[in-house]
């Protein structure tokens, strides 16, 4: 099963790396009539890659949350949320930036990560601390969360292109290709309170169960002070445009910083051999 899941894995990789070609061939030379492929690629890629992750946490006892499973699970959620916004929220043309993006996840964490996994020691209480829905929730909460946190910041990312290519009177292909100013930061915006809510309530859910489990000096491991950080920076550009306080322009580099907190978070934090999430290393 192992074997199935490595190369169901890979399927699913080279399935959204093809989808990503297919999708940027349709937004350059506007081929309506070939978004059809990527689209079933992009379905066909998902669920290769559901089944491979299933297999895994079958033959692990469960999907260990380092590194490398984390970014996954992020690529898992962000395609999943692109469903959304294309199929629900009827935001079309972001699949030329979401799919490429999930590729580039996945291979970091196949290639990459795993070589920044710190060999840190298993808590004794680590049964007792996972052993509880609210744990679930919260992973499951904070993976759609990031997903959400990260699309924003790529239509935050579009935002700033978008704006730049129309105050230099730029009139390249993907300035041309993308949607209107307004349309981009809606999405973003919407998307971004979505993972802003979601987000919150998965850090609620997991600080509840550190209170429950009484982890010594919970508060200052490094990922819930990262995690206290994405939710700062994403809620000054999220409530910042919404009240008015903050440009279109200031609220986009600031969700942008927020998705460099994110992605620093999956990453980087999951290394450090220190923290009640130290069980995340191994």
């Amino acid at each position: 099963m192992l074997q199935a899941s490595i190369v169901l894995f890979w399927l699913a990789f080279c399935g959204f790396l093809m989808a990503s070609v297919f999708y940027v061939y349709w937004i350059v030379r506007h081929a309506t009539a070939s978004n059809i492929v990527p689209r079933v690629i992009t379905v066909l890629a998902w669920v290769a890659l559901t089944a491979s992750i299933g297999m895994r946490s079958v033959v692990d006892g469960g999907t260990r949350l380092n590194g490398p499973n984390q970014l996954t699970l992020i690529a898992w959620a962000l395609v999943l949320v692109y469903f959304l916004i294309e199929y629900v929220l009827r935001f079309s043309r972001y699949g030329a930036i979401l799919i490429p993006v999930t590729a580039v996840l996945l291979f970091v964490a196949q290639v990459v990560a795993p070589g920044l996994v710190s060999a840190a020691p298993t808590p004794l209480n680590i049964s007792e601390q996972m052993n509880s829905v609210n744990v679930v929730l919260h992973v499951l909460l904070i993976v759609f969360g990031n997903a959400m946190l990260l699309i924003g910041c790529v239509a935050s990312g579009l935002y700033i292109y978008q704006a730049s290519s129309l105050r230099k009177h730029r009139n390249s292909t993907l300035s041309r290709a993308l949607p209107p100013l307004a349309n981009i930061e809606r999405m973003g915006l919407r998307i971004a309170g979505i993972g802003l809510a979601v987000y919150f309530a998965g850090l609620i859910m997991g600080i509840t169960r550190a209170i429950v489990v009484d982890a010594h000096l919970w508060y200052t491991d490094a990922r819930i002070m990262l995690s206290g950080a994405v939710l700062v920076v994403f809620m000054v550009s999220v409530l910042g445009r919404r009240l008015g306080r903050l440009s279109g322009l200031a609220a986009a580099h600031i969700a942008c910083a927020g998705g460099v907190l994110v992605l620093l978070l999956m990453v980087l934090a999951r290394t450090v051999p220190v923290g009640f999430h130290v069980f995340g290393a191994l």
